[in-house]
């Protein structure tokens, strides 16, 4: 079943689904006028989706809720000493940044607990190695953030409720549909997640995935460029108003 089945399954099953995406719901503005509730759900989801690549394309991880969580996982290796080779041109750093050394960043889905519950075949449950203090998927990796329909809303000229119930509605139904055994197409853009036989799958694009690794990319990710001298001498407040 691919999205447009899903929200067809949901509208089907009103008393299952409840909420504002049963009925056309008015425009923000009056030059638009109000949508069906299959058009209106489409376009609140190429929305979301457009919302979570840009996010991830800042270097934050996104969780959505009732559904998983977009995220960053690095894997850190010992440098090659050995076999570095020496260049006037090229300064530490600029290697450095070049990942000639250490750093792997690799992109990951995290179901939700509600999905993961009725993935019975699914082996890859913790995708990320997390101490056992953290226990939520908003504490599991750096820099993460959770899905607001605020800009979503504004983006589809829709209010933030409607929004709010439409991808509650869609995640609530991806969950039941696997559990009654249903085979799942959802398209994101920048990924593709498939469910088939209560497994999981997820597929990058390939180029999306390729720019996590760029020299620039770092800088994203970086909660601070402060020096070491100055770390130690600066208070909790100010490290935080300095953050990103």
């Amino acid at each position: 079943m691919n999205l447009e089945n899903i929200v067809t399954w949901m509208l089907k099953n009103p008393g299952l689904y409840p909420g504002k995406h049963l009925l056309p719901a008015p425009r923000n503005t009056p030059a638009l006028k109000p949508l069906e509730p299959l058009a209106q759900a489409m376009i609140i989801w190429r929305a979301m989706t457009q919302y979570v690549q840009e996010k991830l394309e800042n270097g934050k991880n996104v969780n959505v809720r009732g559904f998983g969580a977009f995220a960053f996982d690095i894997s850190t290796g010992l440098p090659k000493i050995a076999t570095r080779a020496k260049s006037m041109e090229k300064t530490l750093e600029h290697q450095r940044l070049e990942r000639k050394h250490v750093h792997k960043i690799r992109l990951v889905f995290v179901p939700d607990a509600k999905l993961k519950a009725v993935l019975s075949n699914y082996h890859e449950k913790d995708q990320l190695n997390k101490p056992k203090s953290q226990a939520s998927i908003y504490q599991k990796s750096f820099a993460s953030i959770f899905c607001n329909p605020a800009p979503i809303a504004a983006a589809c000229f829709l209010g933030k409720d409607v929004v709010d119930s439409t991808l509650n509605a869609i995640f609530s139904a991806v969950a039941d549909l696997t559990g009654y055994g249903y085979s799942i197409d959802l398209r994101f853009g920048f990924a593709n997640i498939s469910i088939a036989n209560k497994d999981l799958r997820v597929r990058f694009r390939p180029d999306f995935c390729q720019t996590l690794n760029g020299t620039d990319f770092e800088t994203k990710m970086r909660q601070s460029d402060m020096r070491t001298s100055e770390f130690w001498s600066q208070s909790y407040s100010q490290k935080w108003a300095q953050s990103r």
